[in-house]
């Protein structure tokens, strides 16, 4: 016979005969084949399981030096391991009825018929039908307690394998008779328990889909509200799922749909003959049918090698507050998620005639949009793409399509918070020279330098979307519009990346390096840092830069000359600032105060103090309401406030030590005195009990 024997150790040996010789040699009496294996106790099923697995399969499997031989130390080791091998080897009926639609709505119909009925205040029976089961032999795994030599050993079945526990230090003639008597009392109780088990008749009721899903009568309250907790889980995961569906793949699909029929619309052309003699036929796109979809098409845009093809609307009724195509598409309709139009920004006044055309396009992530507009470039320019598509084509219906030569790709900031804010929202401009110092400005910051050239009678046109580079950040390409009789053609050969772009500060402040300094265009030009100027180089006016916070407009004679005011300035903010410090005696002094944004205030003198045998010095003062700041020196004397501060005093704290002096004789006319020392120990801050903080 087979017999596997497995034996705890802490750690492996390399002769596992010498290890455990007198149980091998024990059971090898009567010509069985012995195998020993080692597992790190406590015994694990999964290690129990693979053992009787194991080929050849054992006929006896004896664990040996597990337990000293009592029934509590059997059970708390064995416990787990044979109510796991009682669920392998039951045979427990579905009692899960299958889903029956013609039961299922039988069962609807009824319990709408009742319902109707007690509503209706009628004296209505529901229909009650009688529990079915199912019956079955449950299986429970008997353990026959075996005397050997005044100890206790165990045996049981697992997995139709037989299963003995021996405690520890049994003696070799014990074990030559164990395996004679596992059998013999497997066999003796063959009757009451069928190969090592007790069967009990059990019951199952059988339950439908509805009577397992859905709350009804004589359910527990824990039921019911797994029920419930469950249906809930279920219609919540099936409208997300829907929502998802709907959002990713059938609005797009919607949206493109209807930019495929406008597309197609414009694409179409109204075929015209230039004079009634000549046989010629000039193509045009069809604005007729487009300005009856929809008067607020005021253009086209359309950017080679991306998906940028779409109308260009602008709506009368647009202002800071709201803009109506931010979330509407060329029919009116709300379009949530960010689909939108190409819109015209409410700046630019004039529409397309401005002097800079300024164009919003919600940023896509399947490119849609203005969402191809990153393909110029995130943390640095794409030169490579650059090349592919250096212009913007932008049709009308009175000015024909022309062509917008690229001559900046820049990210800018909308949140003063992250730095210097530059106002690129500019449409029009009070002068020449202003003019010109805008286009300055947004070419310093571009990544790529582009080889065109601009001039104070150019016009512009810009494209703006959302970046996400930095939180707010905005992705802006700026092209100037191809002059009568200039090539179409950019030289793209001469373009190159910027080696030091204009970043807001933020930037700086995340990735390190120092901002590039920008002056004016008239300081760049006399410095001769500007090279793509080809102007007259007669700019009069100011260069200020308009601000879209205060709306200016482009002069339309030279004797309307628009007359510059001072700027006024906004009046100051009041913050609050508070000083908490502790006097002479250690009591908590708390000061307030209100100053305007800008003011000095000086930090009060710390006086030390003594308190419960220590004494308190000042070490730093903690500020709260300053970005970067958590500490001060003591040596500060004044801080100018910019926000709501708050300033409380740290201090050090030293004990203090009475020295006792050396023993004298003492006389009737004088009295020893005690001198005290002050010992410094480890400074440490004032307890927290004494401070409290806002």
């Amino acid at each position: 016979m087979n017999i596997l024997v497995l034996s705890p150790s802490k750690k492996f040996k390399k002769d596992k005969t010498e290890y455990s010789a007198e149980v091998l040699n024990a059971l090898q009496a009567d010509g069985n084949d012995v195998k020993l294996r080692e597992f790190f106790a406590p015994l694990k099923e999964i290690e129990l399981r693979k053992s009787v697995k194991s080929e050849p399969k054992p006929g006896l499997v004896v664990i040996t030096d597990l337990i000293d031989g009592n029934d509590d130390d059997f059970r708390s080791e064995f416990a787990f391991v044979i109510s796991r091998g009682e669920r392998k080897v039951q045979e427990v009926p579905n009692a899960k009825e299958k889903f029956d639609l013609k039961r299922s709505l039988s069962d609807l119909k009824n319990n709408l018929s009742y319902i109707a009925g007690k509503l209706k205040k009628q004296d209505v029976k529901k229909e009650v039908k009688e529990p079915r089961y199912i019956s079955y032999n449950r299986k429970k795994t008997h353990v026959f307690k075996i005397d050997i030599d005044g100890k206790s050993a165990y045996a049981f079945n697992y997995i139709g394998i037989k299963i003995a526990v021996v405690p520890k230090n049994i003696d070799e003639k014990s074990l030559k008779e164990l395996p004679r008597l596992v059998f013999e009392a497997f066999d003796e109780n063959g009757e009451a328990y069928p190969d090592g088990y007790s069967l009990t008749e059990r019951k199952l009721k059988i339950t439908t889909f509805f009577e397992r899903h859905f709350p009804r009568k004589g359910d527990s309250k824990d039921e019911i509200i797994r029920k419930s907790v469950m249906l809930t889980a279920i219609c919540a995961f099936a409208v997300a799922g829907c929502m998802f569906i709907y959002n990713m793949y059938v609005m797009p699909a919607q949206q493109q749909a209807l930019q495929s029929d406008i597309r197609t619309i414009f694409y179409e052309s109204e075929t015209t003959s230039s004079n009634s003699h000549s046989s010629k036929k000039t193509t045009a796109p069809n604005w007729k049918k487009l300005k009856k979809i929809n008067s607020d098409i005021k253009g086209w845009i359309k950017v080679n090698n991306t998906k940028i093809d779409y109308p260009v609307l602008q709506s009368k009724s647009d202002n800071r507050n709201s803009q109506f195509y931010l979330n509407h598409n060329y029919l009116k309709q709300y379009t949530p998620r960010g689909f939108g139009s190409i819109f015209i920004d409410y700046r630019s006044k004039n529409g397309m005639k401005s002097k800079n055309i300024i164009l919003h396009g919600h940023h896509m992530e399947d490119g849609t949009m203005f969402g191809d507009l990153m393909k110029y470039g995130r943390y640095s320019g794409d030169l490579k793409f650059y090349k592919k598509s250096p212009s913007i084509k932008l049709s009308t219906q009175n000015g024909g399509t022309k062509t917008y030569k690229i001559i900046s790709v820049f990210k800018s900031n909308v949140n003063p918070a992250q730095g210097e804010y530059f106002d690129f929202y500019c449409s029009n401009f009070k002068s020449k020279a202003q003019f010109m110092n805008y286009v300055y400005n947004i070419r310093v910051r571009s990544l790529i330098d582009c080889p065109v050239n601009v001039n104070e009678n150019d016009r512009l046109v810009t494209l703006i979307t959302c970046s996400y580079e930095f939180n707010g950040f905005r992705t802006v390409i700026v092209a100037r519009e191809c002059r009568e009789n200039e090539s179409e053609s950019v030289d793209v050969n001469t373009a190159s990346l910027n080696k030091r772009p204009v970043w807001p500060q933020c930037y700086y402040s995340r990735y390190g390096g120092t901002r590039p300094t920008v002056s004016t265009f008239k300081k760049a030009l006399k410095n001769g840092e500007i090279k793509w100027y080809d102007g007259s180089a007669k700019l009069k006016g100011s260069e200020q830069l308009p601000t879209s916070l205060k709306e200016t407009t482009e002069p339309t004679t030279a004797a309307t000359k628009a007359t510059e005011t001072k700027a006024t300035k906004p009046p100051k903010k009041i913050y609050s600032v508070k000083i908490t410090r502790y006097g002479k005696n250690g009591k908590k002094i708390i000061k307030k105060k209100t100053v305007k944004e800008g003011t000095s205030v000086k930090l009060p003198k710390i006086k030390g103090f003594s308190k419960n045998g220590f004494k308190y010095t000042l070490k730093k003062w903690r500020i709260a309401g300053v970005k970067g700041k958590k500490y001060l020196s003591r040596k500060t004397k004044k801080i100018t406030v910019h926000s709501n501060i708050r300033i409380s005093a740290k201090y050090k704290k030293t004990k203090i030590k009475v020295k006792k002096p050396a023993p004298t004789k003492p006389t009737k006319s004088s009295k020893p005195v005690v001198k005290p020392t002050v010992v410094t120990e480890k400074p440490t801050e004032a307890e927290d009990s004494d401070e409290t903080e806002e």
